[in-house]
């Protein structure tokens, strides 16, 4: 199965999370519930938002812990991805629909300026953006690491937010 991201969409409501770096505004349609949470974390609730690069994404604990990842659209580094759910991962994650799906991989950033980000693309973040439901799911391919190198150059910049209607996000597939 390949599933394409989408963007995730405002609704009418917002939530303040308040993060060490400050207080943060969200759509309350952007808060994404694990039914199990990632191993390590106690964190249910994460709010999903797009990063300043086309295909990038913050993934912020809600509960104003400082719990944050950088996730990543694993379409752009290999093109032909695909994750294969089993009948109990779509039902945990009420996934009926391909097109309200969305995976992405959780990056690890360099610690230093000359080195390459890399990704888990063994175990993606599987959501479903019409349920608001993620689940970490353990790739069967084995042809995917659970270190691959990222070159964040491959994601483009995005335009500002407020300038005009190609910065603004929706819930359609982003060209490319």
């Amino acid at each position: 199965m390949q599933m394409r991201p989408a963007f995730v969409h405002a609704g009418s409501g917002t939530i303040t999370i308040a993060h060490p770096l400050g207080r943060i505004e969200v759509p309350s349609d952007a808060v994404m519930h694990f039914s199990t949470p990632l191993l390590g974390f106690s964190h249910s609730a994460y709010a999903l938002l797009p990063a300043a690069r086309r295909g990038l994404w913050w993934l912020i604990a809600t509960d104003g812990t400082p719990t944050t990842f950088v996730l990543a659209d694993p379409f752009v580094v290999i093109a032909d991805y695909a994750v294969d759910l089993n009948e109990t991962e779509r039902e945990a994650l009420s996934l009926h629909d391909e097109r309200d799906a969305l995976v992405l991989v959780l990056l690890v950033m360099p610690a230093a300026w000359n080195e390459q980000a890399s990704g888990n693309f063994r175990a993606p973040l599987v959501f479903n953006l019409a349920a608001r439901k993620v689940q970490q799911v353990m790739n069967r391919d084995e042809r995917y690491g659970l270190v691959e190198p990222v070159n964040l150059a491959l994601y483009a910049l995005m335009p500002p937010m407020g300038c005009g209607s190609t910065g603004a996000p929706n819930s359609e597939t982003p060209e490319g």
